[in-house]
C-alpha cells in the first residue's frame, strides 16, 4: 500500500514540488468554501464535510 502525501510528511519524508502544489490547490479550494468539518475517531477519517453545508431552515423540526 502506497501512503499518501501527508503520511509521507508527517513520516519525514521529502515531497516532490508538483505534490506541494496539488497540496496547494487543495487548501486553496478548502479555504474558498469556508473551510471543512473533519469527523475522525483516533487515527481513522470518518468524514469530511464543508463547514457552512448545514442549513438551519431545511432541518428545522415541524410540529404537526
Amino acid at each position: 500500500m502506497q501512503l499518501g502525501c501527508y503520511e509521507r510528511f508527517k513520516a519525514g519524508e521529502e515531497l516532490q514540488v508538483e505534490e506541494i502544489r496539488g497540496l496547494i490547490k487543495s487548501l486553496k479550494k478548502i479555504l474558498s468554501k469556508g473551510g471543512i468539518v473533519v469527523v475522525s475517531e483516533g487515527d481513522s477519517l470518518i468524514t469530511t464535510y464543508n463547514l457552512d453545508s448545514f442549513n438551519r431552515k431545511k432541518n428545522k423540526i415541524r410540529h404537526v
